[in-house]
């Protein structure tokens, strides 16, 4: 593990950054606000170097992951040789107790004195592949085009279940335009991505590799990619379950208190939900699963319960053909 000197703690905003630096005894070294450009990380960097054996080696940057807002800072830091950690802000926010007030500079000093003493699980930030990059950008740009063409084809389901037949007519003529054209984007954004999945050997051999197991559909294998970082973020299949939220924890305490054992509901739920709705795929297929679900239903387990287990089960299979690197097969026959 690298001995660090100096501690950062960046609060990013959309047009300016907080900025604490910290030594290895939590003294403050420096504080200062810079535009979120690359001019105010060049105007952060002749600061950092006037600091008394600073080198960017031994100093260890943490922000928050907010998104694009980050860029600026890893687009000027990182290419330099940076240790940068992107944590997310549940994890910061709950590890540092109570506290009262909220200041982006008081927020700064709270990042840095969560990156001095949490050093120990800091992930160092790599960069994305630039065709998973790419994919990845093109993936939600088709979610937010999915969600717009919702929004239309949803009022229009409901003035009808209500029988307003006047303002559905008026509703589909003045959105029927957009509506096709949103659909026509949508269909030339899915041909962007699967012409750019297609160009990557890797990408395609992975995506067709967690395909193969019953269940897995398109969706689902390519956001597994995308938030897995094609498997680099992730190898161990607890701790992919426990992101996921398809993890199990008991909830006990004492001889008082005995909680049903539920899954956390700190989880990516776009993740959560696409499992979910493999789980319900493969339950529908003829398999091993379904005989699985059938099985537990019967002897007195909670339908969620058994769906969950199924999900669980899904993220095991997908790290185990990820690492085998070999098509999913069924073990044995009864």
């Amino acid at each position: 593990m690298i001995t660090y000197n100096y501690f950062i703690g960046a609060d990013i905003g959309k047009k300016t950054n907080a900025v604490c630096v910290i030594d290895a005894q939590e003294k403050r070294q420096l504080e200062l606000s810079i535009p979120n450009t690359k001019a105010g990380m060049e105007a952060l960097l002749k600061q950092l170097i006037k600091l008394p054996h600073f080198g960017l080696e031994t100093t260890l940057f943490c922000m928050e992951h907010t998104g694009i807002y980050c860029q600026p800072m890893i687009n000027f830091f990182y290419p330099i040789g940076a240790n940068l950690w992107l944590q997310s802000a549940v994890h910061i926010k709950r590890s540092l107790g109570l506290t009262r007030g909220k200041t982006d500079k008081a927020d700064a000093r709270l990042i840095a004195k969560y990156c001095i003493r949490h050093q120990r699980d800091q992930s160092l930030f790599k960069l994305t592949d630039k065709v998973l990059a790419t994919v990845r950008q093109l993936a939600q740009q088709r979610e937010r085009l999915m969600e717009m063409a919702k929004a239309f084809t949803d009022l229009s389901q409901d003035y009808q279940a209500m029988g307003l037949l006047a303002e559905l007519k008026l509703h589909q003529q003045t959105s029927e335009v957009a509506l096709v054209a949103l659909q026509k984007q949508i269909k030339l954004v899915e041909a962007q991505i699967e012409g750019h999945i297609k160009a990557s050997p890797e990408l395609k051999s992975n995506m067709d590799l967690l395909m193969s197991i019953p269940g897995v559909g398109r969706q689902t294998a390519l956001f597994m990619l995308i938030f897995t970082g094609n498997f680099t973020r992730f190898t161990d299949a607890k701790k992919l379950a426990s992101y996921a939220g398809v993890a199990p924890f008991a909830y006990e305490s004492g001889t008082s208190v005995r909680g049903r054992t539920k899954v956390s509901r700190m989880a990516n739920t776009k993740l959560k939900h696409l499992l979910h709705m493999a789980a319900l795929a493969a339950v529908k297929a003829k398999g091993e699963l379904r005989d699985y679900f059938e099985r537990k239903v019967a002897a007195g387990k909670r339908k969620m319960s058994v769906y969950n287990a199924i999900r669980n089960k899904l993220v095991h299979r997908m790290v185990a053909v990820m690492e085998r690197r070999t098509a999913y097969t069924v073990a044995f026959e009864k």
